[in-house]
């Protein structure tokens, strides 16, 4: 009976994946560089070089991504198309995802003065950031158009990407809105406000058509008021600034996604509930301080090639609070993020990898693309913002919480508790309600690789359970990490 049970299982689960169809443009990925060629170790040696000031090194890092970013665009500059693993949304959506997930780091360079044109130092071609902007949106936009986006549907990836090229607007607003057409405004705007018409999931989801809203209220298109998908999001509040997040509940998309999403409302409208975010801001900042360690992030949960993008909640609070302190930690937590992650291989053809250090399939979920872990140069586009000389950049580093003293938090809200250890430098999350100590994760197998060649989409593993139901995770050993992972 169990063998006949087995096997029923296994054809019903064969039955199931037959009748999904094939993701669209499944052949046209290229695979991404397995080892790290000059460009990456060039940028490597360049981001921990202890002969360069911190905003020198950080510019250099801005120029590596331009560079990918030009290199993989489309030839209508709407798309960006990376090496490597392609997601079930498909070869067109995953073009969107490269592109709105990267230009906010070349509006946050326009943003902050430093110029419109910036010069590759390698070749010496001059690109024109507002150029490249402007066209790519006006040709994603265009539904008259091969080069459209799409029409956006109930819950659609293009919501989540709506938000980035709303933020790309706000932050460009003197060299690109400011110049648009009256046709051209609108144009853009009734791709964006399809958000308003849709249905999302009831979790961080709710937030993007809130930015939407707001961005385009900002830029004086409508008229700004209360929208009430914030308000159905703040119910899932926590507490210490962090919020439960459907369908997992407590996990580091506090960091790269919600608290993000929240400081954006604030900037967009400063005076909208302006004393609970504040207070939420400030309190991710502190929490999220004692989660980062010279010697990683104690990573659990889903989407873990976001990682570059840990500490956003402490960059975040730089932008609402000026005092040299936060000035000083906001700028460590992103040193000490982003050069260990760089010092672990996470940069390849211009890009993040699509893991935790390496790209590792095991860990990449099936609706992750390959400009989707761009997600992770949030918190450069929160320090970009940061003008040149500005006090973020100047300002000496104040020591993380790891760098001071052993600490214990317990955070019975999120169901954690959180220990420090300043002499080894590791950092463990404990969940009490979890029992299982070791979970060994499901490998990428060879029939998985088979599966994909002819089913044309990705049959990743889910690895659900090291991702949610170990009782405690370390900095000093990621789940990615325990068992080595295979370069792909």
């Amino acid at each position: 009976m169990t063998k006949v049970s087995s096997f029923r299982r296994k054809k019903d689960y064969l039955a199931k994946l037959w009748r999904h169809p094939p993701a669209e443009g499944w052949a046209s990925y290229s695979p991404m560089d397995r080892l790290e060629s000059g460009r990456d170790l060039r940028m490597k040696e360049l981001l921990m070089s202890p002969s360069l000031d911190a905003e020198e090194r950080y510019n250099h890092l801005f120029r590596y991504f331009l560079r990918g970013y030009v290199e993989f665009a489309s030839p209508t500059l709407e798309r960006v198309n990376y090496p490597g693993m392609g997601s079930a949304h498909g070869y067109r959506i995953n073009g969107l995802e490269g592109f709105a997930r990267t230009s906010p780091l070349l509006a946050a360079w326009i943003y902050s003065g430093r110029g419109t044109v910036v010069t590759d130092y390698d070749s010496g071609t001059a690109v024109d950031l507002v150029a490249f902007l402007k066209n790519g949106i006006l040709a994603g936009t265009n539904a008259t158009s091969a080069t459209y986006w799409g029409n956006i549907t109930n819950f659609d990836q293009r919501i989540v990407e709506t938000a980035e090229i709303a933020r790309v607007l706000w932050l460009t607003r003197q060299q690109i809105w400011d110049g648009l057409s009256n046709s051209e405004k609108k144009q853009v705007a009734d791709w964006l406000l399809q958000v308003n018409h849709v249905m999302t999931p009831k979790n961080n989801w709710l937030l993007f058509p809130v930015v939407v809203n707001y961005s385009l209220g900002a830029l004086g298109y409508q008229d700004i008021t209360p929208d009430k998908r914030y308000y159905e999001f703040k119910k899932y509040y926590l507490g210490h600034g962090w919020f439960f997040d459907l369908p997992e509940g407590v996990d580091f998309y506090n960091c790269w996604g919600i608290t993000y999403d929240i400081s954006w409302i604030h900037l967009l409208q400063p005076e909208f509930d302006h004393d609970f975010i504040v207070k939420a801001l400030v309190q991710s900042a502190e929490l999220t301080s004692h989660l980062i360690s010279p010697k990683g992030i104690p990573i659990m949960g889903r989407s873990v090639c976001y990682r570059t993008a840990v500490p956003v909640p402490v960059i975040a609070r730089t932008l609402v609070d000026d005092a040299a302190e936060v000035q000083g930690l906001g700028r460590r937590a992103m040193d000490t993020i982003w050069r260990y992650f760089v010092a672990h291989g996470c940069l390849r053809n211009g890009a993040l990898t699509q893991g935790y250090f390496n790209s590792d399939p095991r860990f990449v979920e099936r609706y992750t693309g390959t400009g989707s872990p761009h997600w992770g140069l949030r918190s450069l586009v929160l320090a970009f913002m940061h003008p040149q000389g500005d006090p973020f950049w100047t300002t000496a580093e104040k020591p993380l919480p790891i760098e001071v003293a052993d600490y214990r938090l317990d955070l019975p809200e999120l169901g954690w508790e959180v220990e420090g250890n300043r002499e080894s430098g590791e950092i463990v999350i404990h969940i009490p309600n979890n029992s299982r100590p070791v979970v060994v994760p499901e490998p990428y197998s060879l029939l998985r690789r088979i599966g994909e060649k002819f089913l044309r989409r990705p049959l990743r593993p889910r690895n659900h359970p090291i991702k949610y139901e170990s009782s405690e995770y370390s900095s000093l050993k990621p789940f990615p990490a325990i068992f080595p992972p295979k370069a792909v």
